[in-house]
Order: structure tokens, then sequence, then C-alpha cells
């Protein structure tokens, strides 16, 4: 029997997320995964660090992205 888990919910506390796996979604929408590379103390930036060459991204609170944890 395989039994899956609850969907993850999106976190505010980006800070708790360094070294974590997320994805960044939009409106709804997955835009990438990535590993949180760090944050503001008062996570309204975080750093993310992408597979392949997709380099990182700074990403601001205000611009309005979701940061779901993947397990």
């Amino acid at each position: 029997m395989n039994s899956v888990g609850p969907a993850p919910e999106p976190t505010s506390t980006w800070q708790e997320l360094i070294g974590s796996r997320v994805e960044l979604r939009l409106d709804g929408r997955l835009v990438r995964t990535g590993e949180v590379e760090d944050a503001t103390q008062d996570s309204s930036v975080m750093w993310l660090r992408f597979d392949g060459n997709h380099g990182r991204q700074l990403v601001s609170r205000t611009d309005g992205y979701e940061v779901l944890p993947v397990s």
C-alpha cells in the first residue's frame, strides 16, 4: 500500500529553508525547483540555486512568489 502524504504548504519563513530544495511558484504554477542558498533575516529576499546551467535567482517576497519545500 502506497501512502501519499499531504501536499507541502507554502512557507513565509524563508530563513528556515536555507539548504533545502523548494518549488518556486507564481499564481499557482511551478516556475522552477532549486535549493535555497541564502535568505535575509526578515525573509524578504532569498537566493535560489538551480540545477544545470540555470544559475541563481534573487527572489523578493514583493514579487508574489510562493515557496514550497520539496521533500
